[in-house]
């Protein structure tokens, strides 16, 4: 099950709960060590590779915290920015995708360490993020394609440097 992004298994469950075992690793990396009685959480099933996706390809695997600085209520939708560490904005683009809370999301505008979505009502209406609040912490799970393409350039070339891009015609 989905907590909050983090994926988790369930060891023991009863009527209306249950239970996981949350490795220290996932504690470290998640709002996890946040987590008090009563602390309003995202649940999410993991889907068969067969079911329609809503969003984009999200895992679980939670790559770092980061803060909520703003959340601006509109007519038709609330802006929510948030900073992350800054080494993380090479996943982000311009209408890419991020997982906030495990929750697929549209990155709209990206400054050095913060980034901003747009939350549609029925996100707010149907996710945690409506309890959200400035300077709480939140899951970010960054693109998961955007990290295979490095690995995958980065394994394959040795590193991909400006300059190796400038040799083969890319101009900025």
């Amino acid at each position: 099950v989905g907590i909050n992004g983090a994926c988790q298994t369930a060891t023991i469950i009863g009527d209306d709960w249950f239970e996981v075992y949350a490795m220290l690793e996932t504690v470290n990396r998640t709002n996890f060590k946040a987590f008090q009685t009563g602390t309003q959480v995202n649940l999410e099933l993991p889907l068969a590779l067969s079911d329609p996706l809503g969003g984009h390809l999200v895992a679980g695997h939670v790559d770092i915290t980061g803060q909520i600085k703003s959340i601006e209520p509109g007519s038709q939708s609330t802006i929510v920015k948030v900073a992350f560490t800054s080494e993380y904005s090479k996943y982000l683009i311009e209408k890419g995708s991020v997982a906030i809370d495990g929750i697929s999301l549209t990155v709209f505008d990206i400054q050095s360490g913060l980034f901003s979505v747009s939350l549609i009502p029925e996100t707010l209406s149907e996710t945690n993020l409506k309890f959200r609040k400035i300077g709480e912490q939140v899951n970010l799970e960054f693109d998961q394609i955007g990290k295979y393409v490095e690995n995958f350039i980065n394994a394959k070339r040795g590193g991909l440097t400006i300059d190796d891009l400038n040799k083969h015609g890319y101009m900025r």
